[in-house]
């Protein structure tokens, strides 16, 4: 029986692993950390990402999970709403995007394939090195609680995220396209009455909010690049005083009224790449090893979803096959699946940022512009079907085994 190690258990690996298992391919998963309760970035599955788990069978199960449906935005500018939209289209009515938990998303896909025999999990598991005979990959050095071994397999998967040691360890060539900005995320009690996804631009600044799976109110506090040692030198009120200044009346209150309750703060260095080739002969890279995503648009779980059903479209019959050149050249396919949808993705998640935090003299009137066109239910249409790969996917991804 052909096996198969996957290295990290976020969104694609994990899900790589169910649909490889429920295949009869034996399937090791390691898990550098012990658990999945830590705080995660990417939370919102967009319609894409929810046909994906609704082609690998996972639509009852993710009804476990908890969530918070998100049926609109409203978009302001200078602290005045521009307008209100809520999301239509059939499909996006009946699957509109949501917020899960992570943590409980990840639990659900490990739990789902341990019911196949061929399925393991080690967790508190790193990862040291790769191993190779004859110039090919063929296995990894893990540290686990037991001690340092060995593992060998036909193939090792690299989901191990941006920070990769698959990856690195890979030698596979990094191209960066990071957006000038970083985010700084934070939890705090959501009004009431809060509907949707709001954002609020103006002056290079953005800050987005919506109600989260856990009925809190998820704010994303947009920053300029390398701006982070300032704020935090600052801390938190200054921090709290900014995001006021740029928001309606109404959510300045909430914001001063509830700061003390704020829990959660991380920050992110928002980055942006993909490497040169996503293989080597007996390796491969998917998700954000393969291609880290901008923040914008919430794009990271969704694509690394539809990674691991290209991936196991071609898996499974080289696998089961368990012939070396077979394996090699579906390694290739996989890349060449994939790689339109990730490089039109990177490229409508980087020109907002350029449009936000624009500080030329031109910056603040084009966007009062843009606002102004914005009020247009018109302009919104079509701006929304430029976008529409954002929910939907650029290319028609279909599971196959």
């Amino acid at each position: 029986m052909s096996h198969v190690v996957i290295v990290g258990a976020g969104p694609a690996g994990a899900s790589l692993a169910y649909l490889l298992a429920r295949r009869g391919v034996q399937v090791t998963l390691l898990e550098r950390q012990q658990g999945f309760d830590r705080e995660f970035r990417g939370e919102i599955l967009t319609p894409s990402g929810l046909d994906a788990l609704g082609q690998m069978g996972l639509s009852d199960a993710l009804e476990q999970v908890p969530s918070e449906e998100q049926r609109s935005v409203t978009f302001y500018l200078n602290g005045r709403k521009i307008f209100d939209q809520a999301f239509e289209g059939e499909v996006i009515e009946k699957n509109p995007p949501r917020a899960v938990s992570q943590p409980r998303l990840l639990e659900m896909l490990v739990a789902e394939a341990s019911k196949s025999k061929s399925f393991r999990i080690e967790q508190g598991a790193s990862v040291k090195a790769l191993l190779r005979e004859e110039g090919r990959v063929v296995g990894v050095r893990v540290r686990t609680r037991a001690g340092e071994e060995q593992i060998r397999a036909d193939l090792i998967v690299g989901a191990d995220g941006r920070a990769s040691i698959v990856r690195k360890q890979g030698g596979f060539q990094i191209r960066h396209v990071s957006p000038p900005m970083d985010v700084i995320w934070a939890k705090l009690p959501c009004p009431q009455d809060w509907r949707g996804a709001h954002a609020y631009v103006g002056k290079g600044h953005l800050l987005l909010g919506y109600r989260s799976w856990d009925g809190d109110l998820q704010l994303g506090w947009t920053i300029e690049k390398g701006a982070f040692g300032e704020v935090k030198a600052h801390g938190m009120d200054h921090w709290f005083a900014q995001m006021e200044a740029h928001v309606t009346p109404e959510l300045a209150a909430h914001l001063r009224a509830e700061k003390a309750n704020a829990h959660k703060p991380f920050f992110l260095d928002a980055e942006s790449d993909r490497v040169g080739s996503w293989s080597i002969p007996g390796a491969l890279l998917i998700g954000d090893a393969a291609h880290t995503m901008s923040p914008v648009g919430g794009q990271g779980i969704n694509i690394a979803l539809r990674d691991s059903i290209v991936a196991a479209n071609h898996l499974v019959p080289a696998l089961l096959k368990k012939e070396p050149g077979s394996l090699d050249a579906v390694l290739a396919q996989i890349e060449r699946e994939r790689m339109p949808e990730v490089k039109k993705i990177q490229r409508l998640q980087a020109f907002p940022p350029r449009v936000w935090f624009n500080r030329a003299w031109w910056g603040e009137p084009v966007r009062r512009v843009l606002g102004q066109l914005a009020r247009s239910s018109a302009v919104r249409r079509i701006v929304g079907w430029r976008m529409s790969d954002f929910a939907f996917g650029v290319t028609d991804v279909q599971l196959r085994v």
